[in-house]
């Protein structure tokens, strides 16, 4: 249930979360001192022993969480209640994102003079050794804020060819959603398909459904165009730049239906997304105002691998 508060309240905030001064503040009016904003500095492949492999032959990762590099570190620990400490979220291959079971070890480290603390989140199963084609996907989040999406991958383009196709109806309101990226459709400024490598736009197509289920909501499933308490509200699309954090946009998302097996289902598109070619992309889906959502995360770009080879510390304390 944390991933859905997280992810929940993340929702309902991030309109008002598109500077560094933003979240700030935010922090700041919730109590803490120094914000800890957390992002995956490290993925570290290994063997399952410990020993260090090369990506395509690893079994385990070791992740580190760090505060956000654009953000004072000032050496401030994360929150230490496990309800509002940072979550670390893997999504495999296009599943929905669920968080990373165990307790992180909390370590102080310092580098280039900078003290700050860091989450340490050891023997994750990622075995691309037997499963080559697999990608996992890793973000951070804590509180109002998504970290930036880090993709462990030999190829870590997200290769789709069939889509989840529906079972059935789902009953009028689930109270679990998993919602489903289903289609990214890069083209150019006239609207005609374009190669990855070429393309100035994307549409985005997704479907919703019942929790673990090829259920998809009933076609009369309504979210709200505008922001509601205590309904359904729109479907915001996050976006981030190679390593930039996740951030919202606002709820522009058309409703269209589909046929599949003779069964009329509902979608919603985000059309005419920019993207700068040659640049990676990281895409994932919310809606507000429901209890528990879990995304997959969408990697768009002519080469997805994540390089952060070396991860810069916060800020100086003060800073």
């Amino acid at each position: 249930m944390r991933l859905a508060r997280l992810l929940l309240s993340v929702l309902l905030a991030s309109l008002a979360l598109f500077t560094a001064g933003d979240q700030v503040t935010l922090a700041q009016t919730r109590g803490y001192p120094y914000p800890w904003f957390p992002r995956v500095a490290i993925v570290w492949p290994h063997d399952g022993q410990g020993n260090p492999t090369p990506v395509g032959k690893s079994r385990m990762v070791n992740v580190s969480v760090w505060p956000d590099a654009k953000l004072s570190g000032c050496a401030t620990p994360p929150p230490s209640d496990p309800a509002q400490a940072p979550l670390l979220l893997m999504a495999v291959n296009n599943e929905p994102a669920v968080p990373v079971p165990g307790t992180p070890q909390a370590v102080l480290r310092t580098i280039d003079g900078i003290t700050f603390n860091s989450l340490e989140f050891s023997n994750i199963p990622a075995d691309l050794a037997a499963h080559p084609s697999d990608k996992f996907s890793f973000v951070a989040g804590l509180g109002t804020y998504l970290g930036p999406a880090w993709v462990h991958a030999a190829d870590p383009r997200t290769f789709l060819p069939d889509q989840v196709v529906p079972t059935g109806y789902s009953g009028p309101d689930p109270k679990e959603l998993d919602v489903r990226i289903q289609v990214v459709w890069p083209h150019d400024a006239n609207g005609q398909y374009a190669p990855v490598e070429r393309a100035t736009f994307v549409n985005i197509a997704v479907d919703l459904f019942e929790h673990g289920t090829k259920k998809s909501v009933p076609p009369d499933y309504a979210l709200a165009s505008q922001r509601v308490v205590g309904g359904i509200g729109p479907l915001l699309l996050y976006a981030a730049k190679e390593n930039d954090p996740m951030h919202a946009s606002s709820p522009s998302a058309e409703r269209i239906t589909y046929t599949a097996n003779g069964q009329t289902f509902p979608r919603w598109v985000f059309n005419n997304i920019p993207v700068e070619p040659g640049r990676q992309y990281h895409f994932a889906a919310l809606p507000a105002g429901i209890d528990v959502a879990y995304p997959t995360i969408w990697t768009h770009g002519p080469d997805a691998r994540t390089y952060l080879p070396a991860p810069k510390p916060p800020l100086p304390c003060g800073q």
